[in-house]
């Protein structure tokens, strides 16, 4: 039993980080302008796409025990220089002579995904099927 709760755990960890990718990504897919323009992108707001390579940039990393019976996943942006200043803003450019105010995509997508039950549901819907062969 302990075994198949690990696994539902993993499971549970895991689809959770999958619809954060897919709430990230979405967030990210919302405004967009041409290289060189002004972004209509308001500080405080997700950053709009140009290239969309911060939007395709988003992967899951697979869930891993934490401790007994705890399994954690992640989602988020790898291998994106400047996708930490997008979220938290920051001094930035040639000689550090921009500054970027904050344009969170990560923290208010989960906040959001939390607050919908979204994440509470695929996980209880992910555990169920490990432990319950659904």
């Amino acid at each position: 039993m302990a075994d198949r709760a690990d696994r539902g755990a993993a499971a549970a960890a895991g689809a959770m980080a999958r619809e954060a990718k897919d709430g990230i990504q979405a967030t990210l897919a919302r405004r967009s302008h041409a290289r060189g323009t002004p972004t209509p992108s308001p500080a405080g707001q997700p950053p709009a796409k140009i290239s969309g390579r911060l939007r395709s940039h988003v992967i899951v990393v697979r869930a891993r025990q934490e401790g007994a019976h705890r399994f954690v996943a992640a989602a988020g942006p790898r291998d994106v220089v400047y996708a930490r200043i997008q979220e938290k803003g920051g001094v930035a450019g040639r000689g550090h002579r921009s500054t970027l105010p904050p344009r969170p995509y990560v923290l208010p997508t989960v906040v959001e995904l939390r607050a919908s039950g979204r994440l509470r549901e695929v996980s209880i819907e992910a555990f169920q099927a490990v432990v319950h062969g659904r």
